[in-house]
């Protein structure tokens, strides 16, 4: 059976895993394992018998991930920044 395995920080985790506030900050070890469907035992690959872990839906969106870096200040600015920069770039003397 193929697996993957891989020590990774828990920070990269959190947009996917609730995790227990002890695996905040720490390296853990990943280990991803095929699932049997033919077992009905696994039926959920969500479930888990312990109710520290649980498994948040993986959404693929960058909407709002830049936000920690956005400068109010310079939003008026916005408005004609590519002409502005074409015109400083390209400017014939």
């Amino acid at each position: 059976m193929d697996f993957v395995r891989q020590v990774i920080d828990s920070n990269a985790l959190m947009p996917i895993l609730s995790l227990p506030p002890s695996f905040h900050g720490v390296q853990v070890e990943v280990i991803v394992l095929p699932v049997d469907t033919k077992n009905d035992s696994l039926s959920a690959p969500h479930s888990f018998s312990d109710s520290a872990v649980s498994v948040k839906p993986v959404t693929h969106s960058a909407y709002g991930r830049l936000k920690a870096y956005a400068n109010p200040s310079l939003i008026p600015e916005e408005k004609g920044a590519w002409e502005k920069a074409v015109a400083e770039k390209y400017a014939v003397y």
